[in-house]
């Protein structure tokens, strides 16, 4: 199970990662997003899909009743941070 949730991050790495070269991209071309609708619409859509995951992981850490486990990993990391 380790393994799944550490492909699992690498994919939202991966994913914030590619909104954030089309972004950096399209504002130094010349081509507008209009002319690469079809590539504009797959960022969107990966853009909406990191938001509404985000929003998902905050909902949980926000719940007093929500998983154990996700809120020991928690703060597991941030004493590892030192906060």
């Amino acid at each position: 199970m380790e393994v799944l949730g550490r492909i699992r991050l690498s994919l939202w790495v991966v994913v914030i990662g590619a909104v954030v070269l089309y972004v950096f991209f399209a504002s130094l071309a010349s081509i507008s997003p209009a002319e690469v609708a079809g590539v504009s619409s797959v960022i969107t859509a990966f853009a909406l899909l990191f938001t509404l995951h985000n929003v998902r992981v905050a909902g949980e850490l926000a719940d007093p009743g929500g998983d154990p486990s996700l809120r020991r990993d928690r703060n597991k990391t941030r004493e590892r941070r030192g906060f």
